[in-house]
């Protein structure tokens, strides 16, 4: 089984010591300290919660020691204030094997701060990438320092910040697919010092349909944000539609939405006063919400890969284990006791859950049922349906074009006129006849090919057919007195004995 990815943050996003450092010239403020560490902050969190009376306050000392200090950059602060990975990690292990954790994983600043990113599809050889077999013991350990003594409220010139008091103590980590924002794509998982946690994970794919056959999902970004270079999910073009329109309301982005970087990032006062300004809408009994776009473009992705994790904790170490990571770290138990954490995670079965969206019937197969329908219950056949079209077009353009009208027109009298004629020649015809054969007429008229004085073109065919058989008849030379049915033009029929 392909092993996930694995992102671990530690809630102190601040040293105390590189604050002190900062504070070298001591012109920074406990308040421009606390607003600096604001501006990864969710945008709702941070509205919410941040203090309007002072904000402005804040931001403007904020300036001034930016001012001050030409080489200062926002990213580069929270890159540089957080815990580096020989400080984090510990010692880690796949498949009851050691590696050095500090190769094979990347640096992320995200809203807790700066965090690890451990990935073995990128960088670790091929015995990495995938988990053998079930068990904890087939999957990844992770040992942690959460390092408290570096936590600014221990100090009490620090104690009044607020960022370091809203979070528990210790890590939060988050299992997702390689390459994907680990906030985005996953609820993430906590575990404080002093407790052990074992992540027994299962994994679970979908593959949709897009749009293009029926369903609802794409791969490819929408044309606007077709720039980025990040992989599509749908909660990242969210991001982006969001980054977007604070960018077209306020000039900026905040940082919890910008995610690929591509615009300026918003400071925590800009953000408060573009959304009080521009996006906060007033209801009833005093309330408000924030008019936000809905990013209707933002389909779902069509592949993605999901982790679910079934989480259970210990609490304490037991003292051969405290001789273990006493004896790794070199540092003391009560150290160990109040800042190591063991993660543990592992695939609780050798194999996937795959939901698949498959098409109920192809065209082929929809144009099929519609026609032997069609042809059951309505008799309709393709054919028919030709001819409808045909009847409809021709109609359509009678009703369009007054030339064709007149076309129709002079046929129909024309039609007329040829039937006026061919009953007038057939009635004369009848006329000359029973008046010279009218004994041979008179045995023609009992047949019923002349029935009700019909004289119609088939009737005239008919007539000139039972003529020429009863013309065969009478002439045949069967032995006896023999009559000869003239033609037209011949004389008068005679009659003549014969003899033998």
């Amino acid at each position: 089984m392909d092993f996930p990815a694995v992102t671990v943050c530690n809630f102190n996003p601040i040293k105390k010591s590189y604050v002190q450092k900062l504070n070298s010239s001591g012109d920074l403020s406990i308040e421009t300290l606390d607003y600096l560490m604001e501006t990864n902050t969710d945008v709702m969190v941070l509205y919410s919660n941040l203090n309007r009376s002072t904000v402005e306050e804040m931001n403007q000392k904020a300036e001034a020691y930016m001012d001050a200090h030409k080489d200062f950059n926002v990213i580069n602060f929270l890159n540089s204030s957080g815990y580096e990975c020989e400080e984090m990690f510990v010692r880690c292990y796949f498949g009851g094997t050691h590696f050095d954790c500090c190769k094979y994983v990347e640096s992320k600043i995200l809203s807790l701060g700066k965090c690890y990113t451990i990935d073995f599809s990128l960088h670790a050889p091929d015995w990495m990438h995938k988990q053998v077999s079930s068990g904890v013991e087939a999957g990844l350990q992770i040992i942690v320092d959460a390092h408290l003594e570096e936590v600014l409220d221990n100090d009490k010139q620090y104690e009044d910040i607020l960022f370091s008091d809203i979070y528990e103590n210790g890590f939060r980590y988050y299992i997702h697919e390689s390459n994907r924002d680990p906030e985005l794509a996953s609820e993430g998982i906590s575990v404080s010092p002093s407790r052990t946690v074992y992540s027994a994970i299962k994994k679970t794919t979908h593959n949709l349909l897009q749009l293009t056959r029926w369903g609802n999902c794409t791969d490819s970004w929408p044309l606007q944000y077709s720039s980025t270079n990040l992989p599509y999910t749908s909660i990242a073009c969210r991001s982006l539609c969001l980054a977007q329109y604070f960018y077209e309301q306020c000039g900026c982005s905040p940082f919890t939405y910008n995610i690929d970087g591509q615009k300026p990032m918003c400071t925590p006062y800009q953000t408060i006063t573009c959304m009080d300004s521009k996006m906060a809408q007033k209801l009833d009994q005093g309330l408000e919400f924030i008019d936000l776009p809905n990013c209707t473009e933002c389909h779902i992705e069509c592949d993605s890969i999901k982790y679910e994790s079934y989480n259970s904790y210990g609490d304490g170490f037991k003292k051969e284990s405290l001789e273990w990571l006493r004896s790794m770290s070199n540092h003391s138990e009560n150290h160990i006791i109040k800042n190591v954490a063991i993660i543990n995670i592992f695939f609780m079965e050798m194999f996937y859950t795959s939901y698949s969206q498959v098409q109920a019937m192809s065209l082929t197969e929809m144009l099929s049922d519609i026609g032997g329908n069609m042809g059951l219950f309505m008799g309709i056949s393709v054919i028919t349906i030709t001819e409808l079209i045909l009847f409809c077009v021709k109609i359509t353009w009678i009703l369009a074009s007054s030339r064709r009208r007149d076309y129709m027109s002079r046929k129909r009298r024309s039609e007329k006129e040829r039937k006026r004629d061919l009953h007038e020649a057939v009635d004369e015809l009848r006329s000359r006849r029973n008046s010279r054969f009218d004994g041979v007429m008179g045995a023609v008229n009992e047949m019923s090919f002349i029935n009700n004085g019909t004289s119609d073109f088939e009737s005239i065919l008919e007539l000139k057919l039972d003529i020429e058989d009863l013309r065969k008849r009478l002439n045949k030379n069967d032995g006896v007195t023999r009559y000869r049915l003239p033609s037209e033009k011949s004389n008068p029929p005679t009659m003549k004995r014969s003899k033998f």
